[in-house]
């Protein structure tokens, strides 16, 4: 028996509702000269550089800055207060503290100094006013600012006050910063002479 032939498959045709779908024509593109392309100077970060927005003289000082600025100052206090001890007679060595206290509290404003402690020199940072103003020879502000880090303790308390701020507006200032109207910032570097464009 003959097996009746298959017939062919029909080409499926989309319905008649269905547009065709178009493939959209780009339009030729000139080729970009070399000379239009503006030349970029990229600086790749390396590993010692600062944070973004910590960078610039001028901008807050960072908390580990600040830390190392405190810790020098204190060590150079007690040096001072030691070779006090010595150098001073008698009865008068019983008071060589006051050398020690005397310059935590006066060493941001000490005009020899630039109004910039050892500590901050060393860490090249600055205390200004709000204003962004030196306080060299600003007693006042120099006295509210450190003296109440005298108070028993109350380093303690600046440091929590200033870690609980890191990430809010008043961030790198302390008690001591809001009560003078201070903050502490990157030291702006005086030009050299052959930096000077003639």
């Amino acid at each position: 028996m003959d097996k009746e032939p298959i017939p062919p498959e029909k080409p499926a045709t989309p319905p008649p509702d269905i547009p065709k779908p178009t493939i959209p024509v780009t339009p030729d593109v000139a080729p970009v000269s070399k000379s239009a392309v503006p030349l970029v100077n990229v600086r790749i970060r390396e590993a010692g550089d600062l944070e973004a927005g910590d960078e610039k003289s001028g901008n807050l000082a960072p908390f580990n800055s600040r830390m190392i600025a405190a810790l020098i100052d204190v060590v150079l206090a007690i040096g001072l207060q030691i070779s006090a001890m010595w150098i001073l007679p008698g009865f008068a060595s019983k008071i060589a503290w006051l050398v020690g206290f005397g310059y935590l509290v006066t060493r941001d404003s000490l005009p020899f100094l630039g109004g910039q402690s050892v500590g901050k020199k060393a860490t090249k940072l600055k205390v200004v006013t709000l204003e962004d103003k030196p306080v060299t020879g600003n007693w006042e502000v120099a006295i509210i600012r450190n003296g109440v880090l005298l108070i028993p303790f109350f380093a303690l308390i600046e440091l929590f006050v200033m870690l609980s701020r890191e990430d809010k507006p008043e961030r790198g200032r302390r008690l001591g910063d809001e009560w003078a109207k201070t903050k502490v910032v990157i030291a702006v570097e005086a030009p050299k002479e052959a930096d000077i464009p003639a």
